[in-house]
C-alpha cells in the first residue's frame, strides 16, 4: 500500500499527452544548418502531423476519459479536462472516494482522500512543476515560443532499437522535459521528466503508443510510465476524446480560494 500511495500522489506525472512529427528527419538536415531553423522545422512538422494549427487552435477545451493503472493490479477510471488558458483538472475514484488535482492557470489545488486529505488544499510548488506540461491542451511543442518555452535540439539516440531525435523543452521556472521523436513514424515514442521522491530526484520515462485521430487531431491512446528505482510500469489509456465540451471555469478553482502560485 505504501508504494501504491506514493504512485498515486504523483499520478499527474503520468498524464502527459504526447506530440508528433510529420516526416522522417534526415541526418544532414538535423545536424547541418542553423540550430534554430532545425528546431523550428521540427515544431512545424509536429504541428502538421497532429492535425495542423487550425485544428488545435479551434479547441478551447478538451476532455479525455479512460483507465489508469495505480499499481498492484488496480485500475481506476479517470477524467482529465483541460481548458484554455492552462487550466486542468484530473479526477478519479479510489475506494469509493473521489481524488482531484486541478490547476486554474495561476495556482493549483488537490483533494486526496486515499492519503487522508479529504479537504481541498493548495498544491506545493513542486507539485505544480510536475504538472506543468499537463495543463495545456497544446502539449509541449505547438505554440511553444508564444508560451515562453525554449526548445533545444540535444541530438539523436536509439530508443527500443529505433533512431530518435531528442529535444529539450524548458518551461518557465526552469522546468525541463525531454521529448524523443521517432524518425520513421514521425511520432513521439518517449518523454522524460524528473520528480523528487523520498528526497531524491528520480527520472520518469513515458512511452506513447496507438496514436489515433479524433476530430482532426492526433492523440496517443496508451501511455506506459516507469519511475527510476521502481520495477513496475504503469499504463494509462485514453478511451474517449471529446473536443470543446462546456466546462465552467469554477471547476478549476479551489473551493474557498487559495492554491499555490504557478
Amino acid at each position: 500500500m505504501t508504494r501504491q500511495r506514493r504512485y498515486l500522489a504523483g499520478i499527474g506525472a503520468v498524464l502527459v499527452i504526447g506530440l508528433a512529427l510529420f516526416a522522417v528527419v534526415d541526418r544532414t538536415a538535423l545536424f547541418g544548418g542553423g540550430h534554430g531553423r532545425v528546431v523550428d522545422a521540427l515544431i512545424a512538422r509536429n504541428t502538421a502531423a497532429r492535425g495542423g494549427a487550425e485544428a488545435w487552435n479551434s479547441l478551447t477545451s478538451l476532455r479525455l476519459t479512460g483507465q489508469m493503472d495505480i499499481g498492484q493490479g488496480l485500475h481506476v477510471p479517470y477524467v482529465l479536462e483541460q481548458k484554455r488558458p492552462d487550466k486542468m483538472c484530473l479526477e478519479f475514484f479510489f475506494n469509493n472516494e473521489k481524488a482531484v488535482q486541478c490547476v486554474d492557470g495561476d495556482s493549483g489545488w488537490k483533494r486526496l482522500p486515499f492519503m487522508g486529505r479529504r479537504k481541498p488544499e493548495p498544491m506545493t510548488q513542486s507539485e505544480l512543476y510536475e504538472l506543468a506540461d499537463a495543463t495545456s491542451i497544446d502539449g509541449l511543442l505547438f505554440n511553444s515560443a508564444q508560451r515562453g518555452y525554449d526548445v533545444d535540439l540535444v541530438g539523436k539516440e536509439m530508443i527500443n532499437g529505433r533512431p530518435a531525435v531528442k529535444l529539450q523543452v524548458t518551461l518557465p521556472g526552469d522546468v525541463r522535459r525531454w521529448v524523443y521523436l521517432d524518425e520513421e513514424s514521425g511520432l513521439d515514442i518517449k518523454r522524460e521528466t524528473t520528480r523528487i521522491l523520498r528526497g531524491e530526484e528520480r527520472l520518469v520515462q513515458t512511452w506513447y503508443y496507438d496514436w489515433e485521430e479524433t476530430d482532426g487531431v492526433l492523440i496517443p491512446r496508451r501511455q506506459e510510465t516507469q519511475t527510476e528505482g521502481e520495477n513496475e510500469t504503469h499504463f494509462l489509456t485514453v478511451d474517449r476524446v471529446l473536443g470543446n465540451p462546456q466546462i465552467d471555469d469554477a471547476k478549476f478553482q479551489m473551493p474557498g480560494g487559495g492554491g499555490a502560485s504557478s
